[in-house]
């Protein structure tokens, strides 16, 4: 063999294992991500769960409240028709 093709062949076995050592360090940082990936869908569906919970409960807070302010504005409705009949002395046709 001469010493050109034994240089080239030398070249060839580096190049070929600085590519395989390259693919081989993304596979590893690939698996990292995808293992990392997996533990924010995790976190992503608690947090999600979470937030409908959370709703939830402020739906029915906010019924509530509204179910509170409707019976407030019904006793403040019958107190000025009182105060209104007896203000004019007869009672509202409607």
């Amino acid at each position: 063999m001469s010493p050109e093709l034994i240089a080239i062949l030398a070249v060839g076995v580096a190049v070929v294992g600085i590519v395989l050592n390259g693919q081989r360090a993304n596979r590893a940082e690939m698996t990292g991500l995808r293992a990392e990936m997996t533990g924010l869908r995790s976190e992503i569906g608690e947090l999600r769960g979470e937030l409908h919970r959370e709703i939830g409960d402020l739906r029915a807070e906010i019924r509530r409240e509204i179910g509170d302010l409707r019976e407030r504005m019904a006793r403040l409705e019958g107190l000025l028709e009182g105060l209104r009949e007896a203000i004019s002395g007869r009672r509202d046709a409607a």
